[in-house]
């Protein structure tokens, strides 16, 4: 975690935390066990790679020696306020059920204000420019998606929350840029899930991130076509996992990983998927947790043909699916890293209140944190939402089950605070 700020500027945070701009005092090793060339230096992108290429937990930094935007960032704008309580408290007399934002501190951005949501739109802007380079001949620099896939690990080392619900936040135009992005996410996540090291774990976002790169070659009106596909199309769309292979593999600096993931996370482990057909046996764990995160994503995404199934029902899918789409360890594995209840579904409380599932921590993950919007006993969308955090409440509120969102007219997105 992040430590308070004290009288001294020196502080010890983990390494998850790490941004461009801090400034390196201590990193706990001897200077003959590290490849820098100082024991002190302030932190660009490469060096935090190596940082947590050494597996170190933490680093002591100064932060009078850091760059002001890179404290900022750390600790969120109104970290000084959090020194002295006792000039910003909330009067007892304030309403139980203020609207707290998400990027606030009860939110889902935390310390780390809104840096979550700027990470992910800087994402998709990233792959979007990926996408058109590729149709227009231009090679994939590995060290930019490095730094992309390096800032997703970050902003999900802090807020893993509030990564997953930024993807539920779509535009209907932008689909498989979004989508990309999406699985990178969540292929990180999964990976963080299984204690994978970080090394693996960026490797796995960088194979999500570019999955689709074979869609480069696929025709717009074939991609968005809101009708059922001719064979002819169907066959042009099933081209791409090939497509992206052949591309990826012209490319310097490309790990074979990426080149597979891109070319098998359609195959099925019982033979039935594509190009190759082939059955769990030839296919790599990572591959198989790529299909899993491709499917999960692809049918909770919101088109503008396609309203897309609410989290629980992705999770659905992927359960119905162990054992012949999906390696069932790792579908169950999935599920749990997602969660009981995962961020953006509806829930319902035994108050007969209908909530946005905003967080979820791993010692109470059947009492999330909810955004309540919606009265059931008096059948009204509530014209002013407010956060429930049924981990602090020490009432009697739980979650009694998921709803269907379109029977209530609801939009979960809307209410994610971004």
């Amino acid at each position: 975690m992040v430590a308070n700020r004290g009288e001294s500027s020196r502080i010890q945070i983990d390494v998850c935390y790490l941004r461009p701009g801090l400034y390196v005092t201590d990193l706990g090793v001897h200077w003959a066990k590290h490849p820098f060339l100082k024991n002190q230096f302030e932190l660009d992108a490469q060096s935090i790679l190596k940082i947590r290429g050494m597996e170190l937990k933490k680093v002591e930094i100064d932060l009078d020696r850091s760059s002001p935007d890179a404290v900022r960032d750390l600790y969120g704008p109104a970290w000084v306020a959090e020194e002295d309580d006792s000039d910003n408290a909330e009067s007892e007399s304030e309403p139980a059920h203020e609207d707290t934002s998400l990027t606030g501190a009860k939110g889902l951005g935390g310390s780390a204000k809104a840096r979550p949501g700027k990470v992910t739109r800087e994402a998709r802007r990233f792959v979007r420019g990926m996408l058109e380079g590729a149709r227009a001949g231009k090679s994939i620099d590995m060290k930019d998606v490095n730094s992309v896939t390096e800032e997703i690990y970050s902003s999900l080392c802090t807020n893993k929350n509030a990564m997953l619900a930024l993807g539920r936040v779509r535009s209907l135009d932008g689909y498989t840029y979004q989508h990309s992005v999406n699985v990178g996410v969540l292929m990180m996540a999964f990976g963080r899930y299984l204690e994978m090291d970080h090394k693996q774990v960026q490797l796995l976002g960088a194979a999500g991130l570019l999955h689709d790169i074979g869609k480069a070659f696929v025709p717009e009106h074939i991609l968005l076509k809101p009708d059922r596909l001719s064979n002819e199309e169907y066959k042009t769309i099933k081209a791409h996992p090939s497509k992206g292979a052949q591309l990826l593999r012209g490319q310097q600096g490309i790990h074979p990983l990426i080149v597979e993931v891109a070319e098998k996370h359609h195959e099925r482990v019982d033979g039935t998927g594509y190009p190759f057909r082939l059955e769990e046996k030839q296919l790599r764990r990572e591959v198989m947790m790529a299909a899993i995160v491709d499917v999960y994503d692809a049918v909770t995404a919101v088109r503008a043909y396609h309203r897309g199934k609410p989290p629980a029902g992705g999770l659905k899918v992927i359960i119905d699916g162990k054992g012949t789409h999906f390696n069932a360890e790792l579908a169950y594995d999935f599920v749990r890293c997602i969660g009981v209840y995962p961020v953006g579904s509806l829930v319902r409380t035994n108050a007969d209140q209908l909530g946005i599932v905003l967080e979820c921590t791993a010692h109470e993950p059947s009492r999330p944190m909810l955004r309540v919007v919606y009265d059931i006993k008096r059948d009204k969308k509530l014209t002013s939402p407010y956060i429930l955090d049924l981990g602090e409440s020490a009432s009697k509120l739980q979650v009694v089950g998921y709803e269907d969102p379109e029977k209530w007219s609801i939009k979960p997105e809307k209410y994610l605070g971004y």
